[in-house]
């Protein structure tokens, strides 16, 4: 009597070998039981499961459920919010914003927002969680907004880590407080205040000195 198994099945149908098969498999599995019930719901068992593999097939290749979600975000939809190469730098920078608020609008919004959530109390998801998405993802908007600085769209005399908290933090936080929709047009109100503020012709801010030091200024003269 033949006997056969899911991992043996998918090994079969693509050629490929059961190792990479049951690779693929998991990461799938992963992300689909991620997206549809949240991290802190889902355990290692419940993703082998899914996959068809056994729970040792797993640990295999990830040492806990905090690696292979990341591997599976990153593997599988990693690049859905990469800039666009457009030869303009600012107006690559217009397109990734909305490229990040149309993910975040999708059902992929719900996964970044169960984790972010479940990184709060869970060290290990919050460093895979920076280091794997949020730093990587940082530091292509630096190379992005020093790129429209040489060209000489944007200012030169900003501090670039403060403006991609103010650019990118207001999406994210509309992605997880809900505090109103991830829509164009508030994409857009908020790239034009970036501009605003940062743009070449933006005029430098003039440092304001507290009414209680005009006063002993005043008083000294």
């Amino acid at each position: 009597m033949q006997q056969s198994n899911r991992g043996d099945s998918m090994a079969t149908r693509t050629g490929r070998p059961r190792s990479e098969a049951a690779h693929d498999a998991i990461l799938k599995a992963a992300l689909r039981l991620v997206t549809r019930r949240g991290f802190r719901a889902v355990t290692v068992n419940e993703i082998a499961a899914e996959a068809g593999v056994g729970k040792m097939t797993l640990y295999r290749h990830w040492p806990n459920k905090s690696a292979v979600v990341m591997d599976a975000l990153l593997a599988l939809i990693g690049d859905e919010t990469a800039f666009p190469d457009t030869g303009d730098a600012l107006q690559s920078l217009r397109y990734q914003l909305d490229l990040q608020a149309t993910f975040f609008r999708s059902p992929r919004g719900n996964l970044i927002r169960s984790l972010v959530s479940e990184a709060q109390s869970d060290p290990e998801l919050a460093t895979a969680f920076r280091e794997r998405w949020l730093m990587p993802r940082r530091e292509g908007v630096q190379k992005n907004m020093r790129q429209a600085v040489s060209e000489g769209s944007l200012r030169d005399d900003f501090d670039i880590d403060t403006a991609i908290d103010l650019l990118y933090g207001a999406i994210y936080y509309r992605l997880l407080l809900g505090t109103g929709p991830l829509s164009e047009m508030f994409i857009e109100n908020t790239y034009q205040q970036f501009l605003a503020g940062h743009g070449s012709h933006a005029r430098p801010s003039r440092a304001k000195t507290r009414p209680d030091q005009n006063a002993k200024r005043g008083a000294l003269q």
